[in-house]
């Protein structure tokens, strides 16, 4: 079973990668909401580290909030553009960076309210997961905490392609995004979406064995070796999402118009699609 699911996840990877290599600006979508990301973060985290720095904690909180708000707002936008670009393309249709973007500006304030929700749920996460005190106690919220994330990310996977080329609402999507994995897949799903396990395996988590061991060699003194280890291992880190972000946003159109449509849309069999999604025996 996990050969038959690793192999389901690398060729769905495989040919949504193909559809990024015959339109390589997709991936210039998650790079843009990548570095504008970053711009929120600087305006109000680094304020923050001071406020905390000065023992005030509250504020640097609030601050560090709406930072992740901010932040979640540019990708927000920018998987909007994703969605709006690929749907486009996979329609027989020709996109770009701006129509996308464009299409995707059309639906800030929903975008927006997106935005908030996802901050909400992150932070929430953020109070399951604790300071990391360590202990039996840390280990069993850090479960749970990603236990709860892996499944709002399935049952909110289909919620940008709602926003954007449904026009709904995110409570709206959310709704219908749910529905429609249980219409299609029943209720036994777990898990989520077969896709991106190859970017993992080669990219994800090499990087996190790099910066994990730098960290070492750091702590350990040994500067030299440990502080390359560390930037590669980010740089390397960075990369990965980025191409996971882009592949997922790709997929996530494809199986929408799978789900609702029954279309079956950039070179995939209704087999692929149909096992694209992890479900209970």
């Amino acid at each position: 079973m996990a050969r038959q699911s690793w192999g389901q996840s690398k060729q769905l990877t495989t040919k949504s990668w193909a559809i990024v290599k015959e339109n390589r600006y997709l991936l210039a979508f998650p790079i843009l909401g990548f570095l504008v990301s970053l711009i929120p973060l600087a305006v109000f985290w680094v304020p923050a580290a001071w406020l905390f720095a000065t023992n005030n904690n509250i504020p640097a909180v609030v601050l560090i909030i709406v930072g992740i708000f901010a932040n979640q707002i540019v990708i927000a936008i920018a998987s909007g553009g994703l969605v709006a670009a690929t749907d486009s393309e996979l329609a027989g249709g020709q996109s770009s960076v701006g129509h996308g973007i464009g299409v995707s500006i059309t639906r800030i304030f929903p975008l927006i309210a997106w935005a908030f929700i996802q901050t909400v749920v992150n932070v929430i996460v953020g109070l399951i997961r604790g300071n990391g005190q360590g202990g039996v106690g840390d280990a069993v919220r850090n479960i749970a905490a990603a236990g709860i994330l892996a499944l709002w990310g399935l049952i909110t996977f289909f919620v940008v392609p709602f926003i954007v080329l449904e026009k709904v609402g995110p409570i709206t999507a959310i709704k219908e995004s749910s529905k429609l994995l249980k219409a299609r897949w029943g209720l036994q799903i777990f898990g989520g979406v077969r896709i991106g396990g190859l970017i993992g395996l080669t990219a994800i988590f090499p990087a996190i064995i790099l910066i994990v061991g730098g960290i070492f060699l750091t702590a350990s003194d040994n500067w030299a070796v440990g502080v390359p280890l560390i930037v590669v291992g980010v740089i390397l880190l960075v990369i990965g999402s980025l191409l996971l972000a882009t592949l997922r946003g790709i997929f996530s159109v494809v199986l929408f118009r799978y789900a609702k449509d029954d279309a079956v849309e950039g070179g995939f069999t209704a087999e692929e699609l149909i096992g694209a999604v992890r479900t209970k025996a």
